[in-house]
């Protein structure tokens, strides 16, 4: 059994502090949370405590001695390992070979056994591309587990979880406990937090601090400012529709004859998973799918229209540019298709305009700027995308996109990875959007505000249906 103890961590960057000499205990036979708003230095502790990243100063113990972390290798060789909130496997192999990758010894027997107590009824021939978020999350989990770890650490469990399946993790979390197991859970949520948590502790601006009271207040007033959603109806003079959508990827659950309508004025939704089709169905409207496709794509407004007789291979994102209409996409990978690590934050705010940008370099970053600061990130220009946490880079793309002033905005998992206050914030600026007359259209697994959508489009078993908002 191993008790944790991490001294005065610091880490810090190029003109930017993320922990200020952070000391926590953990102790075994308990779960922990370890809580926070986004930025405030969750993820990068627990990437210090796994080996992902060396502190600039502090030390980490185990059992009050001085322990050695270099790597996520020497962190695995003392028992520690972590379920990242982006699972680590490789999409172009089955869960199995996932479950086997950089195993001396592999006990396949003991990974079967796990994988039908994790995800009964899934196939250990599945391929991991094919996987919606909670399997992957699962999967990435038995992988821990085979590596019989005495310090498990979840990041942000919840943001692929929906209710029932948080419930039965932490009904098994509470099990490994009472074995002996030292349990660390990063979460946004204090109710969530008490409900599970032995212990809870609370990071705010990179140091270990005690919530401020407004902290409670606002997370449990952010669902209600939600419900005030406009009884106003659409604009039936500017909508987007795709008719008859059909999309056959070799890679992903197939969408056959999907029709929905989206109107100016309205936030629509569509709810699905990615077994049923979500990502294909993004990939599909977003231009982005290259597989065999077919349907129409038609944008009216007063004085302009848009018709496109989709076909395989020619609906790109080149083709909605070519539209009169402005758009801004928001992608469900915010990581490797908003954005990318090795990008600095100015290369990530001023590279990824769909139209051409003639200002100068100078005009570029004050416009960068204005979007750093509209978004509420501290960050410069010049450090990498791989230092945002995802609630940050998912703010910066949000404000990238929406700086473009679009006719039209997607939005692919928006909320995935906020807080509940970062959560009402976004949902505010999609309402004053949609005010603005512009046309919203979410896609969404199960976490977004369903009170505050105009018309509401289900993905259940491959087919699309509309249902009551």
């Amino acid at each position: 059994m191993l008790n944790l103890s991490v001294q005065n961590i610091v880490l810090k960057y190029p003109k930017k502090s993320v922990l200020n000499g952070v000391s926590v205990d953990f102790d075994h036979s308990q779960i922990h949370a370890l809580i926070g708003e986004n930025g405030a230095g969750k993820s990068s502790l627990i990437k210090i405590i796994c080996g992902d990243i060396l502190p600039t100063e502090g030390k980490i113990l185990l059992n009050n001695v001085d322990a050695e972390i270099k790597s996520p290798a020497d962190a695995i060789k003392h028992g520690i390992v972590c379920v990242h909130q982006r699972p680590l496997l490789a999409d172009g192999i089955t869960i199995m070979e996932n479950l086997m990758l950089g195993a001396a010894k592999f006990d396949k027997k003991k990974a079967l056994s796990l994988l039908e107590e994790w995800l009964p009824g899934v196939s250990a021939r599945t391929l991991v591309k094919n996987c919606s978020g909670d399997m992957r999350f699962f999967t990435s989990l038995v992988g821990a587990l085979l590596k019989k770890p005495e310090i498990l650490i979840l990041d942000e469990p919840s943001a692929l979880l929906d209710g029932a399946q948080r419930d039965f993790l932490f009904e098994k979390l509470k099990a490994f406990a009472a074995g002996g197991m030292n349990i660390i859970v990063i979460t946004h949520f204090m109710d969530e937090a008490k409900k599970y948590g032995d212990t809870v502790t609370y990071l705010e601006e990179g140091l270990v601090s005690e919530p401020k009271a407004d902290f409670f207040m606002r997370q449990g007033a952010s669902r209600a400012d939600l419900r005030d959603k406009s009884e106003k109806p659409g604009q039936d003079d500017f909508t987007l529709s795709f008719h008859h959508l059909t999309s056959l990827p070799f890679d992903k659950p197939a969408i056959r004859d999907f029709s929905f309508t989206a109107k100016s004025g309205q936030i629509t939704l569509i709810l699905g998973q990615a077994e049923d089709g979500r990502e294909t169905l993004e990939d599909a409207i977003c231009g982005m799918s290259g597989a065999k496709e077919s349907g129409q794509l038609q944008i009216k407004a007063p004085e302009k229209e848009f018709n496109f007789t989709i076909k395989k291979g020619n609906f790109t994102r080149r083709q909605l540019e070519k539209s009169p209409f402005r758009f801004g996409i928001i992608s469900s990978n915010k990581t490797f298709r908003g954005s990318n690590p090795n990008l600095t934050i100015f290369q990530l705010l001023s590279t990824f305009d769909s139209r051409k940008n003639k200002s100068d370099t100078a005009s570029k970053k004050e416009q960068a700027l204005s979007l750093i600061k509209k978004a509420d990130v501290n960050i410069s220009l010049n450090d990498k995308a791989e230092y945002l946490s995802g609630g940050m880079l998912q703010r910066l793309i949000l404000e990238r996109e929406i700086g473009k002033n679009p006719d039209i905005l997607i939005l692919c998992e928006p909320v995935q990875g906020l807080d509940s206050i970062s959560t009402a914030k976004l949902c505010q600026r999609i309402q004053k959007i949609a005010d603005e007359g512009k046309i919203v259209l979410v896609l969404s697994s199960s976490e977004f505000p369903q009170e505050i959508c105009h018309k509401i489009y289900k993905l259940e078993k491959r087919d699309l249906r509309e249902v009551k908002a």
